[in-house]
Order: structure tokens, then C-alpha cells, then sequence
């Protein structure tokens, strides 16, 4: 794959980074361990973070399914109460990979609907909890993601007391995971497809795939540099910070000890740009004319990912993690910073 070249003077060659080829903020770990094995080594729970309104025209579904990603999910959701698809909400995407519990809302305005437990089960869908509220699930809506993992086979273990605490206070590099790069890193070659034709698609899944790749792949190169110049954690003029747990920033004209301290008790985060008309440095001009058809509003994103209630214990050979993460942060990002994952639910030839 091809590098990527700035076009604005004065900013470094940005490489071309999905996530395998990311480099480490604590150096590449020795440590390894399997990883998926089963689908309960990986179980994510989406953490609402308020209660429904028990009334209210959209049906809110707390539904647990194995082996099938959000889009998956959504279809079957819609020949079963059969609406049309955009009547289905979400708040946020899963990967089929693993257990994963997650909120949808179906609009089903004036109609009293007896939800068929038995019927979803037959779909491959666990029926958690079902209420209704007054608004439509929104993407982010949810306050966070829950993971329940489990190593199995940890080789090397004695290195990670050390990498665990430093992850703990320091965090990881906020990347985008493999997941939204698709198997061998196919979304980017379909985006660069994409891009050679000079077109947006026209299937909506599509079009919103095409440009989230690019805008990843991108921000990936940038916190690359930034990790492998040991800056990723430093702020510098320009820098936007992000507050903790909301959606809310500010650009500050210096940097003062107050906002180290607040950077250091995870208060704040360092952040960086997503690619806009407004902000497009991160590509090269082809990149930039093709992008622009979008119409991309300016949106940040923290470069550190801090997990939250963080707990880990060992079983014998097997480390079992716990943590929360904010919407759109990925585990695999924490995980391959402590070690090397050995993903045991890719078929054999592809391990």
C-alpha cells in the first residue's frame, strides 16, 4: 500500500497506518496470548447511561446476539416487526466477533407490539430487555462500551505488571481497530477503488463505509507519527482538547501547569481533528478534492484512550480484563499494547 503525502507545507510524510502496522507507545510487547477463543472470551455491554421513559413511541430493545455485527442485526430486526430499516436505531456498531449486548429503538408510533422472545431467539438474538421512551436511540447516544475479556495461554506474563500500570495512568493511542479497516484491510483498498473512480457510492452502507475508512485511516497516520515522535500524549499549538466524557472541547492559545495536571488525572485529553473541508491536512489533494464531495462537518477526536474502572485478575495462565471505553474507542487498541493477540476465531488459514 502506498504512503500518504501531506499537502499542506511543513507537515511531516504521514505513512499509511490501518492498525497492524501502528507502532507501540510502551515498544512492541513480548507478551502473547490467545485471543476469541470462545465467544464468551469476548462479551461487550453497552452502558446506556440513562433510564427510558417507560412511554413513548420508540420500542428500546437491549438485545445480546453471537457471531452477526449491528447491520446484521438491524435487518433481521426489520422483517421481524416488519418496518423499513430506517425506523431502526442504534447507538452504537459491534463486531460480530464475540458476545455483545446493545440497545435498538423501533419506531413504532401508536402501536402496541408484544415482543416475541422466543421469535428473536430463533434469530440468533437474546431478548435482554425491551421498554419504550420518547426519542429515537442516536448514534453515540450511549455513555459507554463494557468489555469482559479473557487471555488465554499468557506467555511472558512477568512483563505485564509493569505495562498494566502504565496503561492504567498513561492509557494507549486512541486507533481505530482492525474492525473498521474489514479483513486484511479490505475497506481500504475498496475506499482507494473508490477514489481512483472519482465517485461517492450511491448505497448508502456503502458511501457511509468508503469515507469513515478514509477518515480513519488517516487519523491512524496522524497519531502514528505523533506515537512514534512520542507526542502523542504532548500538547502543541493548534491542538484541540477534549473533555472527558462528553463531546464538548476547547482550543487553549498556551499550555499551563493546570492543564497538565487535569491531562494527568484523565480529566482531558489531547486531541486532533478528523478530516473536513475545514481541517485537511492530513491528506494528500487527491485525497482532499475526493473527501470534500462529503461535506464533512469539523469533529475532533482524542488521541489517548484512558480505560475506565479498570480491573484485571489472573486464572492460571489466563488474564481476565474488565474496563469501560467511550463510544467509537476500541478494545483491541488497550489489548495490543500489553500483548500480542493471537485471534483464535479467524479461520486457521488466516491466523
Amino acid at each position: 500500500m502506498s504512503d500518504i503525502h501531506s499537502a499542506q507545507p511543513g507537515v511531516p510524510h504521514l505513512p499509511a497506518y490501518r492498525f497492524d502496522n501502528a507502532p507501540f507507545a510502551l515498544g512492541a510487547p513480548t507478551a502473547r496470548a490467545d485471543f476469541k477463543t470462545i465467544p464468551e472470551d469476548f462479551i461487550v455491554e453497552e452502558v446506556l447511561g440513562f433510564e427510558p421513559a417507560g412511554e413513548g413511541e420508540h420500542l428500546f430493545l437491549q438485545l445480546q446476539t453471537d457471531d452477526q455485527n449491528t447491520q446484521y442485526t438491524l435487518k433481521l430486526l426489520s422483517r421481524h416487526f416488519q418496518v423499513p430499516q430506517k425506523l431502526i436505531s442504534y447507538s452504537g456498531l459491534k463486531d460480530r466477533r464475540g458476545l455483545t449486548s446493545q440497545w435498538f429503538s423501533v419506531h413504532l408510533p401508536g402501536k402496541s407490539v408484544a415482543v416475541d422472545a422466543d421469535a428473536l431467539k430463533t434469530l440468533g438474538i437474546t431478548l435482554l430487555r425491551h421498554t419504550r421512551h420518547n426519542k429515537k436511540l442516536r448514534i453515540g447516544t450511549h455513555k459507554a462500551n463494557r468489555f469482559h475479556i479473557r487471555l488465554r495461554n499468557v506467555s511472558a506474563s512477568e512483563t505485564l505488571p509493569e505495562r498494566i500500570d502504565v496503561l492504567r495512568h498513561q492509557g494507549v493511542p486512541n486507533y481505530f481497530g482492525p474492525q473498521r479497516f474489514g479483513h486484511h484491510g479490505h475497506n481500504v483498498d475498496e475506499a482507494l477503488h473508490w477514489i481512483e473512480k472519482n465517485e461517492l457510492p450511491l448505497a448508502r452502507e456503502l458511501r457511509s463505509r468508503v469515507l469513515s475508512t478514509l477518515r480513519s485511516w488517516l487519523f491512524n497516520g496522524d497519531l502514528a507519527r505523533r506515537v512514534s515522535t512520542s507526542s502523542w500524549n504532548q500538547w502543541t499549538p493548534g491542538d484541540p482538547v477534549a473533555l472527558s466524557g462528553s463531546h464538548s472541547f476547547f482550543q487553549p492559545d498556551t499550555w499551563d501547569d493546570t492543564l497538565q495536571q487535569r491531562l494527568e488525572a484523565g480529566d482531558i485529553h489531547i486531541a486532533t481533528w478528523l478530516w473536513s473541508s475545514d481541517h485537511p491536512w492530513q491528506a494528500d489533494e487527491k485525497i482532499s478534492r475526493y473527501l470534500a464531495q462529503a461535506g464533512f462537518k469539523a469533529e475532533i477526536r482524542p488521541l489517548r484512550l484512558l480505560p475506565q474502572q479498570f480491573d484485571c485478575q489472573w486464572e492460571g495462565n489466563d488474564l481476565l480484563l474488565a474496563f469501560n471505553l467511550p463510544p467509537g474507542a476500541y478494545a483491541t487498541s488497550v489489548l495490543r499494547e500489553l500483548v500480542q493477540l493471537i485471534d483464535r476465531s479467524l479461520p486457521a488459514a488466516s491466523a
